[in-house]
């Protein structure tokens, strides 16, 4: 195609915006900011490997979570050093079926999508998945079966890794003498323009013909989700959106004062209003992180809820969200923040609307019916827990691999001179250290430690059961407790994988709170809420199921996960076995609770640093920076109206400043499932 006309061009980006590969490719480059160099997305479907190609142990769905991870992983154990960004996501039918339709996907394959882009040094972004890959699938197959060599895991993941690549979409094609060989075993691919060799002019034109097309694409995709965040915006608010700016808004003063704040609830206003003038009060210190273009210099997947007002008749519902500033490098995007927002919020509906009896997850290997309740399993909140319960019994792994340091001094200490030790455990998360201040209606969340309990415990009839010792187990459960305990709670109240639980945790704080203010006879604006059962816009709507969590636990003993064989220094095999199970438990949780003097003491000036946060980020002395905001009082009858426009509607940077205004109330619009990719640098 010759594309030396602007009609020629926008022909092509439309073009390009058509295809669902193309589509993935621009919003990648949006999402990657406005100079991140070479952008390329591609699908893997490992699902494909079928009958004599794997083993009988190969498990598809284990070997997808496990890359997952390693691509997103900040820190992995492979030699590019070059300036790059990835992000990694599942990808499931329901929610794209034109990507699936284009790959000739099956619905139920479950599609690892991997963005990547670099700033065209040694490494091109095409090579740099396939390279972590061939690094971490080695280690995946490994803990699937103990029989397997170091290089026959290599030649497996090396034959998964070609029978899977399923797509490819770059903005130039794979170079000739760089990475065409690397990526021929991907079944469909996407080029805005050919590459050819490096350096020729082929190449230089390709360059320049891409960075046209891909720039009329992306601004083309801004214009069009700006267009829809107005039309779901109108249709939900019943407000008309033809203002200058394309913002509309309600016709009466909101509680700061007649300003552009707090219009989530203004679906229950009259319609059809002017727009404000534009020397109005701006939106609070949340909404300016989140419209601002680096995003206010806050690392989003670090928010955290740690304030929270609720005076009904007065200013309405006020909250804070803290978070750490971003590093030199992160690149995110407003994707991160609406995560931690809604689900956030999502958290707080589960746990005012169940009975706390029911905040619980099980995973025992032979309690497949006690995972955990059947209402909380179907809430983001049950999932945070379930997958963090797995997620700490994999930390436990990783300490406890005896080719680490850490690992060998435990086992050593605990086979002692017999060189032999069988020994399994119960190991849970509980609240920790709560410490709050409460001041009237207002509740400040100062600490929110979690705990993690260990006790012996055996199962007979496993593959790593084996028969107990008493003596022996009181010895090992002291050790587990002095030694490996602390280790998982530092990972658990610190490291990013369990964000999530969190966040989920201090729903939980927020929620009992205001359970409890409810109880004392005060009146709260969730009054029609609490125990009522009403999941609402709570329920998640992925397929995501408690029982494919227990699979893979199950699976991971049944291979040995949990198992390392080693030699002993005078030639002997020692054998020694390790399993563990147990849950989280949030059903009871004791608070302590601070005088105004204390706070100070430990958090100087912090009602002052709240306040200002209701109007822009405001920094502590700690280094975190608070992000507040003020909205309506939420009635729970909007509480359970569609949001599969929450994420549309906020890619536009009007949509940031009527609905993350109030971030609180994300829930009268419901909650978005599944979750984006986490994007890490190198």
């Amino acid at each position: 195609m010759n594309l030396g006309t602007d009609q020629e061009l926008e022909a092509a980006s439309g073009q390009l915006l058509r295809n669902p590969l193309g589509r993935r490719l621009v919003a990648a480059r949006t999402r990657f900011g406005p100079s991140p160099g070479n952008v390329s997305v591609e699908w893997f479907d490992f699902s494909r490997m079928q009958g004599g190609e794997v083993p009988s142990w190969f498990r598809a769905d284990k070997f997808r979570d496990d890359m997952l991870r390693a691509l997103n992983a900040s820190n992995s154990n492979f030699d590019i050093k070059n300036d790059y960004s990835i992000a990694a996501k599942a990808v499931d039918h329901t929610s794209d079926n034109g990507l699936y339709g284009e790959l000739e996907a099956k619905p139920e394959s479950g599609l690892l999508e991997v963005a990547t882009s670099n700033v065209y040094q040694d490494a091109h972004s095409e090579q740099i998945p396939l390279a972590r890959i061939r690094s971490a699938g080695p280690l995946s197959i490994k803990t699937m079966s103990n029989g397997v060599s170091d290089e026959e895991a290599r030649e497996l993941a090396e034959k998964i890794l070609a029978r899977s690549s399923l797509g490819l979409a770059s903005e130039n094609s794979p170079c000739l003498d760089k990475c065409e060989k690397e990526t021929r075993d991907f079944r469909y691919k996407l080029a805005i323009a050919h590459y050819g060799l490096m350096g020729s002019l082929e190449s230089k034109a390709s360059v320049g013909i891409s960075q046209s097309v891909m720039g009329k694409a992306a601004a083309e995709l801004r214009r069009e989700r700006s267009r829809a965040a107005e039309r779901e915006r109108a249709a939900a608010l019943g407000l008309r959106p033809d203002c200058a700016t394309g913002t509309a808004y309600p016709p009466v003063a909101t509680p700061r004062g007649g300003g552009r704040g707090v219009v989530a609830m203004a679906a229950a206003l009259p319609a059809a209003a002017p727009c404000p003038p534009a020397d109005e009060p701006s939106s609070g210190g949340l909404a300016e992180a989140l419209g601002s273009k680096d995003n206010g210099g806050v690392d989003f997947s670090t928010l955290e809820m740690r304030y929270f007002s609720d005076a009904p008749g007065s200013d309405g519902v006020q909250y804070s969200y803290t978070a750490q500033p971003a590093a030199p490098g992160l690149q995110q995007d407003m994707d991160s923040g609406l995560d931690a927002l809604t689900n956030s919020v999502a958290d707080l509906r589960a746990w005012l609307v169940l009975d706390p009896s029911k905040f619980w997850v099980n995973l025992n290997p032979t309690e497949p019916d006690r995972i955990m309740d059947s209402d909380l399993g179907r809430t983001n909140a049950g999932r945070a827990l379930l997958e963090a319960d797995l997620e700490m019994k994999r930390t436990e792994g990783r300490l406890l691999d005896p080719h680490t340091e850490f690992g060998a001094r435990y086992w050593k200490e605990l086979t002692g001179s017999s060189g032999n030790s069988c020994y399994s455990s119960r190991l849970w998360i509980v609240p920790g250290d709560v410490q709050v201040r409460e001041d009237g209606a207002s509740l400040y969340i100062l600490k929110s430690s979690l705990a993690v309990n260990a006790k012996s415990q055996h199962i007979e009839g496993l593959p790593q059961s084996c028969n107990p010792d008493p003596q022996s187990d009181a010895r090992s459960e002291q050790l587990e407790q002095t030694m490996v305990v602390p280790k998982i709670a530092e990972a658990v109240n610190t490291a990013p994988e369990y964000a999530p639980l969190r966040r989920a945790f201090l729903a939980r704080i927020v929620a009992q709170w205001i359970r409890k203010r409810h109880q004392e006879g005060h009146s709260t604006s969730f009054d029609k809420l609490i125990d009522s059962g009403d999941l609402g816009s709570a329920k998640l709507q992925s397929a995501w199921r408690p029982r494919q969590v227990f699979d893979s636990y199950v699976h991971s003993i049944e291979s040995g996960e949990f198992t390392y064989d080693q030699t002993t220094q005078d030639g002997n095999t020692t054998v020694t076995s390790t399993m563990v199970f147990g849950g989280v438990d949030f059903s009871k949780l004791d608070v302590k609770r601070l005088s105004a003097a204390q706070m100070d003491e430990v958090y100087p000036r912090l009602p002052q640093i709240v306040k200002a946060s209701k109007e822009r980020p405001a920094s502590a002395a700690n280094g975190s920076i608070w992000l507040g905001e003020t909205t309506a009082a939420p009635s729970s009858s909007l509480w359970s109206k569609s949001t599969d426009a929450v994420r549309d509607f906020a890619a536009s940077r009007s949509g940031i400043v009527v609905m993350l205004l109030g971030a609180l109330v994300l829930v009268t619009f419901g909650i978005r499932s599944g979750s984006g990719g986490r994007r890490t640098r190198s």
